[in-house]
């Protein structure tokens, strides 16, 4: 019987775990927080044991584990993600870290162990995705990664409404985004430029070029390739503005005799105001041709509800299926972001069908 451990009961890491005892029904799991107000949530799952978050303690399962699925706060990820690995424990993480999951290898390969980054919905499912559009096309003239997760409709007064942490999304309107144009990898602002889209089941939308791509810069063959985030038409206007206005600097501006940073006024402004109880939905759409004239198009959409939003939801659904298939052994040692798993793209497909997700494609 497998032994698995899930790290970090957030949003996403909660909704893995409850996935996975779907998955693996003979399986018997850890669940690790720093919370300890989540115990009596995750042991009512059966077959799980809480456990307080520690260094001891996470090394302690690192040993006896088969597989370690982590879940966690970018700003304390890497350095965990880095003492597992050198446990020699297979792992599937979904955290989002600033440095390159490469910087693992060389421990993974030493270990002869498994470790995928980027196991969401985007990055994640969207570098599925790409990977398999490449099997299928062969080198890439060009590709165009749309993700979003919006709201239902567009809310007042930005079209979006802020589920997750304001600082990190002001950040993506700021942070220079990483392409590939002409076959090099050039970092663009991201508010260049407006791509307008239609997207089959949710209407007409906008988006921005943001810096997502990671491990795709270095695995798949493009000529030209961007992530672009979608939003309800009008929103990149108005972050723009805000923007150009000084509302998203870090330098600090006195008022008063206080020293305040606009950013952090703006992060709060928008945890406070840009709340509302509606329903979102989650957007992959891909338009992807090859050198050779070959051309494919996907999109998937998963509608969410406020009790369970689309976005956290469907990185949860990649996320635990990635996470399936090591345990199964179906997944080979090394570094393994999702680009380099095409073989399971009909699987992947299946499940996250049988989840109520929306998936179209066309040649």
């Amino acid at each position: 019987m497998s032994e698995v451990t899930v790290l970090g009961l957030g949003r996403v890491g909660y909704r893995t775990l409850k996935l996975l005892h779907e998955l693996l029904s003979q399986a018997s799991f850890n669940a690790v927080d720093a919370n300890p107000g989540v115990k009596p949530l995750v042991e009512a799952l059966g077959r799980t044991v809480f456990h307080a978050y520690s260094q001891d303690v996470l090394k302690q399962l690192a040993k006896k584990s088969d597989l370690i699925v982590t879940a966690l706060p970018s700003s304390t990820a890497f350095p965990i993600l880095k003492s597992l690995a050198e446990e020699c424990v297979d792992i599937v993480d979904v955290s989002f870290t600033r440095e390159d999951p490469y910087l693992l290898e060389p421990v993974v390969e030493k270990c002869g162990s498994v470790f995928i980054p980027d196991a969401g919905f985007a990055p994640g499912y969207s570098n599925l995705v790409a990977g398999y559009v490449e099997r299928e096309l062969g080198e890439l003239e060009s590709i165009d990664i749309m993700v979003g997760g919006i709201p239902s409709y567009p809310v007042p007064p930005l079209g979006y409404v802020v589920t997750w942490n304001p600082l990190d999304l002001i950040e993506e309107y700021k942070r220079p985004a990483r392409i590939i144009r002409n076959g090099e990898v050039v970092a663009v602002d991201p508010l260049s430029e407006t791509v307008t889209v239609d997207v089959e089941g949710v209407g007409r939308l906008e988006g921005f070029v943001s810096d997502g791509l990671r491990t795709l810069l270095r695995n798949t063959k493009a000529r030209n390739m961007r992530e672009i985030t979608l939003r309800w038409p009008g929103h990149v206007g108005l972050m723009k503005f805000l923007r150009d206005l000084g509302l998203m600097s870090e330098e600090y501006v006195e008022i008063n005799n206080n020293r305040v940073q606009p950013v952090r006024l703006l992060a709060k402004i928008f945890e406070a105001r840009l709340k509302a109880d509606v329903n979102d939905v989650a957007i992959l759409h891909v338009e992807a041709t090859g050198t050779s004239g070959g051309r494919y198009v996907e999109t998937a959409v998963l509608q969410g509800t406020v009790e369970n939003p689309a976005t956290p939801y469907f990185t949860a659904l990649v996320h635990a299926y990635a996470s399936y298939l090591v345990v199964k052994g179906l997944v080979k040692p090394g570094v393994q972001p999702l680009e380099n798993m095409s073989e399971h793209k009909h699987k992947f497909k299946e499940y996250l069908e049988s989840k109520n997700v929306k998936i179209n494609i066309k040649r």
